[in-house]
């Protein structure tokens, strides 16, 4: 099988929505130990203390970088093939370092994306009384964004005393 029908099965978006996204995020300089990767998302995480509105808003339940560069990868190992001159053996010289840059970020992106969804299951169960399995069926049918989930929970959960510490209420503070 030639090299490019494997690398366009690779790349499920548009090379401009893939661009769009790359500009987006801020590039890195060469690491020998982590050279797979080339960005890293804009700013940093807030703590896990910090109000769950706050948190969501930075953007630190978004939807993971890694995914991009792993397209920006297969992308460029498709721009470096010349099917007309280039054998088999020639392909995969070519473009062994952009597949295994690939697999590296497609691992990054699925650990990356399942300890954000663990992040928002915590937060979540913890700022509101809902359980998980409750989170996890209204967050699968809600079509709108998590902020607007937040405001939902916000106006139609009870709080947690934890994040009504965070929001400023609750027992005043000793003088």
């Amino acid at each position: 099988m030639p090299f490019d029908c494997f690398l366009d099965s690779f790349i499920t978006q548009p090379e401009e929505v893939i661009a769009q996204e790359i500009a987006k995020l801020q590039p890195l300089n060469y690491n020998k130990f982590m050279w797979w990767r080339t960005h890293a998302q804009k700013g940093t995480t807030l703590g896990k203390r910090s109000p769950l509105k706050d948190r969501i808003i930075n953007g630190d339940f978004d939807f993971s970088c890694y995914y991009w560069q792993a397209q920006n990868a297969a992308l460029q190992a498709r721009k470096k093939l010349n099917l007309t001159t280039d054998d088999y053996q020639s392909q995969y010289e070519k473009t062994s370092v952009d597949v295994s840059r690939y697999r590296r970020l497609l691992v990054d992106h699925e650990k990356e994306e399942a300890n954000r969804l663990e992040a928002i299951y915590d937060a979540f169960t913890t700022a509101f009384k809902i359980t998980k399995d409750e989170l996890i069926d209204e967050l699968c049918n809600w079509t709108e964004d998590l902020l607007s989930y937040y405001e939902y929970c916000n106006e139609f959960k009870y709080p947690t005393p934890a994040e009504n510490r965070k929001r400023g209420r609750g027992r005043p503070r000793k003088s």
